[in-house]
């Protein structure tokens, strides 16, 4: 067996396959099938794949009364042509060669395969259901074989629809029935990534159609001898389907685009909800969030928060300005991070969140705000003077008139009185000392500064510009905000980058790695070669050691760093020092360092990077010319770590 999956291709893989009598008396037979050499990346998808075993089981099936088994005709030499298409859309093609019987009489079969096959049938919850397989002769050696199989993902239904064409060697009568159908149940496939090795159980037993036996089903007609197709295209004649129609042998299948699913109860295509389904690839602190033919993880953010624009951190709601608060209309909403809070005007004492805001009686307070007379207005108060006074402009004192003298002319001038300001206590607040007036003012409290005789709020933003991004102005004080991606320090001013691969624990697809960027993060691609397997940690591939090798037969590991510098780093700067540890975590004194290759993400070459060795550790510095901002850099180097004995590496 050999071919490629999704685009992955795999190298040889044996395949061996036994075929025993069940234990059941119901002439059915048991099918083991294993294929060695499977990789990682293509073994999980090939589990719902029992057609790929079609010709054995075609080939071997215990035969009954009229009912013939595919060797009966074709004696083992054969070619098979399979087509799989997925609900989904995907389509995977598979190539039979059936070479006939060796000396010890082993069915000799090459396999080829390509094409796709979703992805979320890597999903250790598949669970493979049993299906009829229908095959019919359509020709002098010449069979034509369909089945729709129905397999359970996650609980979900997941329908692959198969059809073979067979080719061989045949004679000119018709031989055995026109339609006969495979019965297989009882199917079950395991996965093995240690041994990397695909096993399939597959119980088949063979029966002859009802009513079939001489007549051809829908879609076909007897021509003569054999069943032939109908010469007429559903899908021009009718537009059966709601995305894609595919005229086939006897009749039409419907397929549909990447994320969508065939209706069980009609012909068109419905959106697949991998969030409900949990066939997503989220983090458990990661919300899915189903799109139409897709989905997407974003941050889960908690109450009063909101997922950011791309996703990936969480950001404050304003309920003030979306209009999602519960404040009164006599009340004033004020956003905070996390929430809001209802105040009332200045006048005003507020109840809480939802309730109207009441009057303060400034009247009643002690010390008396007025001098003499106090009138309570709504959100104020007003201070009146007894007759011959008049209110002063702090609006709380009053000052008495005199009768000013009369001059020659007969005029008379009213003059008003040196002041003698009053307070509330009854103690003068301006006072005469040195032939100088001290007026003593009572100080405000913090955030607030004296105008006109009143406290007033400072606009801490404008003034001393505290915060290290956005500063936003709130009655009394102020408060800093972040961009998305960021989180405020415990000095409530500067912001920090948000680590989302440590603290949101993102993980990223198959062969990918999370790379925390400056406000957000990457699920950056980290291939392992094709020698190589996957590790057990992201970034990581080994491989086990052939030629030249240290004792213990040590193996090659490669390993994928991520590391993000910031822009304007001047040249001959060290960006970050390379060291070589043992597996028991000793370091390495006796190690060399060098760069095989490097080239930057816009793919121009250059010397971005240089490295120097230092008493067995390497510091990588910037050469030539600073590493180019917003841009990714790949850096392969290799390490050589050599013991005492020069002859160990």
């Amino acid at each position: 067996l050999i071919g490629m999956v999704n685009e992955r291709e795999f190298g040889v893989s044996s395949l061996e396959a036994t075929i025993s009598d069940s234990e059941e008396e119901d002439g059915s037979n048991l099918l083991q099938a294993r294929l060695d050499n499977i990789p990682p990346s293509v073994g999980p998808l090939m589990r719902a794949l029992v057609s790929v075993f079609a010709p054995i089981y075609w080939t071997t099936v215990l035969q009954r009364g009229a009912a013939r088994n595919g060797y009966s005709f074709t004696h083992g030499q054969f070619r098979q042509e399979s087509q799989l298409e997925f609900d989904t859309g995907e389509i995977l093609r598979v190539t039979h060669v059936a070479r006939g019987l060796d000396s010890e009489g082993v069915l000799l079969l090459d396999i080829v395969i390509n094409g796709f096959v979703p992805p979320s049938l890597a999903s250790s919850l598949l669970s493979l259901q049993g299906f009829n397989e229908s095959y019919m002769q359509t020709g002098q050696g010449q069979f034509y074989s369909w089945s729709s199989q129905t397999h359970r993902r996650g609980g979900a239904p997941m329908v692959l629809r198969c059809n073979h064409t067979i080719i061989y060697e045949g004679q000119e009568e018709r031989q055995g029935p026109l339609l006969q159908l495979l019965r297989l149940s009882e199917i079950d496939s395991v996965y093995n990534m240690l041994t990397l090795s695909l096993e399939f159980h597959i119980t088949a037993s063979l029966h002859v159609a009802d009513g079939y036996e001489d007549s051809c089903p829908e879609g076909f007609t007897l021509d003569q001898t054999y069943c032939a197709e109908l010469d007429e295209d559903e899908c021009a004649l009718r537009s059966p389907c709601s995305h894609s129609c595919n005229n086939i042998m006897g009749g039409f299948s419907c397929s549909c685009p990447s994320g969508f699913t065939i209706s069980t109860v009609s012909n068109t295509c419905q959106d697949v909800d991998e969030c409900s389904q949990g066939l997503h690839m989220c983090h458990y602190k990661q919300q899915c969030v189903n799109t139409a033919g897709a989905y997407r993880c974003q941050a889960k953010c908690g109450a009063g928060f909101k997922p950011s624009v791309t996703g990936t951190g969480c950001e404050d709601i304003d309920e003030c300005h979306d209009g999602s608060h519960m404040c009164r209309y006599t009340q004033i909403c004020q956003n905070t991070v996390g929430g809001y809070g209802c105040i009332c005007p200045r006048g005003y004492r507020s109840q809480g969140i939802g309730f109207p805001c009441l009057d303060i009686d400034e009247c009643q307070q002690t010390p008396n705000p007025c001098a003499h007379q106090c009138r309570n207005v709504p959100g104020s108060f007003r201070c009146l003077c007894p007759p011959g006074t008049m209110l002063l402009g702090d609006g709380r004192s009053c000052a008495g008139l005199e009768r000013g003298p009369i001059f020659s002319n007969g005029t008379r001038v009213r003059a008003r009185l040196r002041p003698q300001l009053v307070s509330s206590l009854g103690r003068p607040i301006l006072s005469r000392s040195s032939g100088a007036s001290r007026i003593t003012r009572q100080s405000c409290p913090i955030g607030y500064t004296s105008r006109d005789g009143a406290c007033v709020d400072v606009d801490e933003c404008q003034l001393r510009r505290p915060c290290q991004h956005e500063c936003r102005n709130t009655v009394g004080s102020f408060h800093c905000l972040c961009p998305p991606g960021y989180q405020l320090l415990p000095n409530g001013r500067n912001c920090k980058d948000i680590d989302e691969c440590v603290e949101q624990g993102v993980q990223c697809g198959h062969n990918q790695m999370c790379f925390n960027t400056r406000g957000g993060y990457q699920c950056m691609d980290t291939p392992c070669p094709a020698s190589y397997q996957r590790g057990g940690s992201p970034g990581t591939c080994y491989r086990a050691c052939y030629r030249d090798c240290p004792a213990g037969g040590s193996t090659l590991l490669l390993q994928y760093k991520l590391l993000t510098l910031p822009s304007g780093i001047p040249a001959h700067h060290n960006v970050v020092r390379l060291s070589a540890f043992s597996e028991s975590g000793v370091l390495q004194d006796r190690t060399s360092f060098v760069i095989l290759e490097q080239e930057s993400e816009s793919g121009v070459p250059g010397r971005v990077f240089g490295i120097r060795d230092e008493a067995g550790r390497a510091w990588c510095d910037s050469r030539c010319r600073p590493p180019p901002s917003h841009r990714r850099a790949a850096l392969p180097t290799r390490a050589s770590s050599s013991s005492t004995s020069p002859s160990q590496r």
